[in-house]
């Protein structure tokens, strides 16, 4: 048993060490020695916990869904949040956080690396949508919400707010965002079978 806590503490340091790597000196400028000078480890080591550095950021980008994920159970502890804003606060807490870099989020947006998108977004879905299954069950009980699949629902949902308000890979204009957050949470109050207007209140969580 020793052994193995020695191990997951000896991996938590790599990727403490690369994650802080890559956002102050960037991924690309990253090597893998960098990494072992900062964690004082031979080279084999480090290539027995993962087979290279961009193992290394899969691990990572599999870390931030779960501070996200995180994030958003906190919000939805919280009942004193009308459920359908406590919902909408949740899908909003668990937005990747980079830690004042965007050099993690860039490097998951190059060509050669679209395998990373895919593992970010398979590993949220997977993680956020049971998240959210509870109190979007609840909203049905209560008939606040009227759906046919509410899964499919939350997963479409965590799609769409990934997809359109990631500046990266559209780049909008800031101007155009008071029409897309309208856009979107109007289109959310229709999946959701909530009353129109009902996450009006929400804009100006976006500053609008």
């Amino acid at each position: 048993m020793k052994t193995v806590k020695e191990g997951e503490v000896r991996r938590r340091e790599i990727l403490v060490a690369a994650r802080e790597l890559f956002v102050s000196k960037g991924y690309e400028q990253t090597s893998v020695n960098d990494i072992l000078k900062v964690v004082d480890i031979a080279k084999g080591t480090f290539y027995y916990y993962f087979s290279s550095k961009e193992e290394v950021l899969e691990a990572i980008i599999l870390d931030i869904v779960e501070e996200g994920a995180r994030r958003a159970e906190n919000v939805l502890k919280d009942k004193s949040v009308p459920l359908v804003n406590r919902i909408m606060m949740a899908i909003m807490a668990q937005t990747p956080e980079f830690e004042g870099s965007d050099e993690i989020k860039e490097e998951m947006h190059k060509v050669e690396n679209t395998k990373l998108e895919r593992l970010y977004l398979r590993a949220m879905l997977k993680r956020m949508t049971p998240v959210l299954e509870e109190p979007v069950l609840e909203g049905i009980e209560r008939d606040m919400f009227h759906m046919e699949y509410p899964t499919e629902c939350i997963e479409s949902i965590l799609l769409l707010g990934h997809m359109m308000f990631d500046c990266d890979v559209f780049e909008w204009k800031m101007e155009d965002y008071p029409k897309k957050i309208k856009a979107f949470l109007c289109n959310v109050e229709k999946m959701l079978g909530t009353k129109e207007g009902e996450l009006n209140v929400l804009m100006n969580m976006f500053g609008q």
